[in-house]
């Protein structure tokens, strides 16, 4: 004990010595963990909040009762009447009440004289005011109907639901009123597939911040299919007759027409969520809503759990499968939310990121001092230290520092979040706290940090011998030992895209691989390749710089490679946070590009939702103002499952449907101008043009080309959505490049059936609407003219959707919707590029942020190193300055030494982000979410937002030291060089 109390004693005497260091390195561990207190408290925030929203979800009744969830892509699922008599029937249950949920848009009405809202996000320039659609995410609120008598929740505002059918009003969910801005009073429309009615807010009621997560349901099918040869193959020209569908199916077209109502994704009750009566949901549904969650109260005199227990598995074996959710359920379904998930993987990655900045930032501190202080180890040694002792003085000292900021960040960042909850309420997600997760998880990481960042420098202290007390240990600079670290670099560096685009393996060992091998392969290689692009960085861009800042050449011509491993040890301090950013940056935009929509689309798609239009209205069409009428192309569209047979489905297939276009081939591809420009991967336009004629042909993309490995020539069968007993077959005829088809598709209507979607697919419009039973035209390709108002021209389509209004369509598990009001929705292509690059923007800067929060609290490691440069280099200073080296030239060179060490940083960030980009982008072919071909994008633009930051920072670390080093006289320089 009192040895380690001498030791301690030791190094908080070494620390008086040095001040500005320690301070220094202690910033950077409050920096970082205040990074960390950032972002765990809003996770801290949610699980100290679980039990107090799983009370808000179930309200004033005990239990829930829903069906469990079928198959992806599969009809809703309902309750029974005669569960609901049942119930009623126990002597056990006080109430049930049955609620039905759909989705529908909410827009507030704006009175006369009102401001309009500001610029619309990117959901809301494809979403809108028009109805959902499937593909569409559920932006809006989702729509409720109860008979209940009283709230289910408590009433923050305004009362709940009269009792009179004539009441045209609605009460809303917290969520909603702060996420819409909306307050009792207000008037709101709700647009459907079938109605647009106008309703009154007249109550706001308390509601859980989230919906649990009570199954692990996708929301799009996967592949189906059996064992067996997974395709037939045969001469292009050659038809598979006898497994299309018949001709003669076209006596069998149904008069309706068939589509899928929009999914709901909540299985249990949404928790942003709009309340009206029965009457009035099926009037905006256009059909009468069945119930499909049951609300339960039992009486006093029974316990939920035994009353649940005894239910439960009479529920199970009903048809469909009932869930009975308890609390404990919702407890449980809090803890699984996507939310709480992305919340966790962020307290993660700022835990990580922390991590390294300590490690990294005491690291810098220890080792330089190590360097310092070798003639003081050396005659501790001599005096009669061991080396253990000499060891533990390192340790002691890093986890001293690491111990004193991890404090100071704790009351910052309290501070920070007392200040962000009164003035800035929701900056750090609402309610975030300083919960135990922040405090244990910050102390965690910094006491990691400090003794990893302690063994090389306490390894390097016990190496120094007694001997080395008489010589100051000057060495000359070893000016090829980067050589070698430089070729193991490249070769290591080499390695990752070897494994992602050239190697042979299997989709999950590639996967593997590139996470736990070939990604921290690749992180090595740039640690070797440091030393050679700082020498690189010296040689090429130093003489430039100086000149520019009016020094000898000669000051710096080895000044970073003399000092090496330090200056090293500063290049990838600051590119741990700029490289990820690079990295980051390179990837979402590489990845952005398949996405756009390219100018192989027509100007815009209409759909006459949901029950089409006759060829009055084509022609009404045409002649509308705005619309180009010699560029209008009606379009067959049907969106249906593959049907693989006997045959395996691709692995890379990872849904089970496609969407299919049936277009006028000539009119489409075969004209000097087509109205679809696409390009041809394999295959020519002619022939294809000649073989969609034909019949029984079609076009795939490039994309879905590349996961299911269907060629020219290949079959693909189709499951008609309304006829399942039936295939229907089609023979590639070509392959085309389609970049943007997932948005477009996503938004416009066209997934009539599911959510999501595995490609699209063209064939003869004749075809599609025959095999495929579509009464009439639902879609229409335009082209606008130029300068057209989009907004006059979907306004201009509403009285032609109109002309059907009355008419009913049939919904896939619901029956016969009557649509009181039908709906035109026009989505322009350029108003989906537009969205999609807010959207990109949005998603993209927010990965950003905590590398860039990374890389300012790493650029304290930098103050470091400058302070070291300068410290030991200060009887050459005095020397410079007895011979006519004035203040200015000295302040120049301090800072064009630090400027240099940036530019390293950004070479070496630049290498790491364009290799990682890349090889990321290549990975996404095996993550089943994404086949393309990669694409490759520097996004200079951005980059250099980082690199100019980077800079900025280097240039802030050397104003200190610069400005001392300029004040001292020549003798206060000899001075103190000889001292130290």
């Amino acid at each position: 004990m009192n040895q380690l109390r001498f030791l301690a004693r030791f190094v908080i005497s070494q620390m008086r010595l040095n001040p500005g260091r320690a301070l220094i390195t202690m910033l950077g561990i409050v920096a970082s963990t205040c990074a960390v207190i950032w972002v765990v408290s809003g996770y801290d925030a949610l699980v100290g909040q679980f039990d107090e929203n799983s009370k808000k979800y179930l309200g004033r009744y005990d239990l829930l009762i829903a069906p469990k969830a079928g198959p992806p892509g599969s009809e809703p699922r309902f309750v029974q009447q005669d569960l609901i008599d049942e119930l009623k029937a126990d002597a056990g249950v006080l109430e049930v009440n049955p609620i039905s949920q759909a989705r529908v848009t909410v827009h507030r009405v704006v009175t006369e004289g009102e401001i309009a809202d500001e610029a619309p996000t990117s959901l809301g320039l494809v979403v809108g005011a028009r109805p959902p659609v499937n593909g569409a995410p559920p932006i809006d609120p989702t729509l409720i109907s109860t008979p209940a008598a009283e709230s289910p929740y408590e009433v923050v505002d305004g009362r709940w639901l009269s009792e009179s059918p004539q009441a045209r009003e609605i009460v809303l969910g917290e969520l909603v009123a702060k996420e819409k801005q909306l307050k009792v009073g207000d008037e709101l429309r709700l647009i459907s597939l079938a109605n647009d009615v106008q309703l009154s807010v007249v109550g706001i009621v308390e509601q859980a911040p989230q919906a649990p997560s009570l199954s692990r349901r996708g929301r799009g099918g996967p592949p189906r299919g059996g064992k067996g040869e997974r395709l037939s193959k045969g001469p292009p020209g050659e038809r598979a007759t006898n497994r299309r569908a018949d001709p003669a199916a076209k006596e069998d077209l149904s008069p309706k027409t068939v589509l899928g109502m929009p999914k709901n994704f909540s299985e249990g009750i949404a928790a942003n969520a709009i309340y009206v009566r029965p009457d009035q949901a099926a009037e905006i549904n256009g059909y009468v809503s069945q119930p499909n969650v049951l609300q339960i109260t039992v009486r006093d005199t029974i316990d939920a759990s035994e009353f649940a227990d005894v239910w439960a598995a009479r529920l199970a074996e009903r048809h469909p499968p009932m869930q009975l959710i308890d609390f404990d359920t919702v407890r449980e379904g809090m803890e699984t939310t996507r939310s709480v998930s992305s919340q966790r993987s962020q307290a993660w990655a700022a835990t990580g990121m922390a991590t390294l900045a300590a490690i990294f930032i005491i690291f810098s501190t220890l080792s330089m001092g190590v360097s310092e202080r070798t003639r003081e180890f050396a005659m501790l040694r001599a005096v009669a230290l061991t080396k253990k002792q000499i060891a533990a003085i390192i340790t002691i000292e890093s986890v001293l520092l690491a111990v004193i900021g991890w404090v100071g960040g704790l009351v910052a960042g309290w501070g920070v979040l007392s200040i962000g909850r009164w003035f800035v309420p929701g900056w750090f997600g609402g309610d975030a706290v300083l919960g135990w997760g922040c405090v244990l998880l910050s102390g965690f990481t910094v006491l990691i940090g400090s003794l990893a960042a302690a063994f090389v420098p306490a390894w390097r202290a016990t190496r120094i011998e007694p001997f080395d007390a008489m010589s100051t240990r000057i060495q000359p600079p070893q000016r090829r030992a980067w050589v070698p670290m430089a070729v193991g670099g490249a070769l290591l560096s080499a390695f990752t895209p070897l494994v992602v685009f050239a190697l042979p393996m299997s989709d999950e060992w590639r996967t593997w691989f590139f996470s736990f091998l070939a990604y921290p392969v690749l992180l090595v290689g740039m640690i070797g390749l440091a030393p050679a692009i700082i020498v690189f960085c010296e040689r090429t861009v130093g003489p430039w710089l100086t000149r520019a800042l009016g020094i000898d050449t000669r000051l710096m011509k080895t000044q970073l490679s003399t000092h090496l491993w330090r200056t090293v040890g500063a290049t990838l301090t600051l590119s741990i946070g700029l490289g990820l950013y690079a990295s980051t940056q390179t990837w979402g935009y590489s990845m952005l590009r398949p996405f756009t929509p390219g100018d192989w689309l027509p100007d815009a798609l209409v759909a006459f939702h949901p029950g089409g239009v006759d060829e009055t209205g084509i022609d009404q069409v045409r002649e509308l103002e705005g619309v180009n009428s010699q560029r209008v192309m009606p379009l067959a569209i049907e969106q249906a499952r593959f049907d693989w047979g006997d045959a395996d489905a691709p692995s890379r297939v990872t849904r089970d449907n496609a969407v299919l276009f049936g277009v006028d081939p000539s009119f489409a591809f075969g004209s000097d101008d087509p109205l679809v420009d696409v390009d041809f991967v394999r295959g020519d336009r002619e022939s294809a043009v000649e073989a969609l004629l034909n019949g029984g042909s079609c076009l795939i993309s490039e994309d879905f080309h590349m996961s299911s490995g269907l060629d020219v020539g290949d079959e693909m069968s189709f499951t008609p959505p309304t006829a399942e007993n039936k295939q229907v077959t089609y023979r590639v005829a070509g392959i085309v490049s389609l970049p943007g088809w997932h948005w477009v598709t996503k938004f416009s209507g066209v997934r009539r059936h599911f959510v999501r979607t595995a490609t699209m697919v063209f064939a003869n419009g004749n075809d599609v609407q025959r095999d495929f039973h579509l009464p009439k035209t639902e879609f229409l390709w335009v082209d606008l003219q130029p300068g057209a108002d989009v907004t006059a021209v979907e306004s201009s389509l509403q009285p032609i959707a109109q002309r059907a209004s009355g008419e009913t369509f049939v919904a896939s598990g619901l029956g016969d919707v009557k649509a009181y009001r039908p709906y035109a929705r026009l989505t322009a292509t350029e108003t989906v590029r537009q969205a999609i690059r807010i959207r990109a923007d949005d998603m993209i800067w927010g990965m950003s942020y905590l590398p860039l929060i990374t890389l300012a609290i790493m650029s304290l490691a930098i103050a470091n190193t400058v302070i070291a440069s300068v410290r030991s280099r200060t009887r050459e200073f005095g020397i410079m300055r007895s011979i006519g080296v004035t203040r200015g030239q000295l302040v120049r060179l301090v800072i064009t030494e630090t400027v240099l060490i940036g530019l390293s940083a950004c070479v070496l960030s630049l290498v790491f982000g364009l290799i990682a980009g890349w090889c990321g982008v290549g990975m996404a072919l095996y993550g089943g979410w994404f086949a393309g071909p990669p694409n490759f994008v520097i996004p200079w633009s951005h980059l250099s937002l980082g690199f100019a930051m980077t800079i900025g920072l280097c240039l802030l670390a050397s104003v200190w030291p610069a400005f001392r080093i300029g004040r001292m006289e020549p003798l206060s320089l000899l001075r103190a060089g000889r001292v130290g």
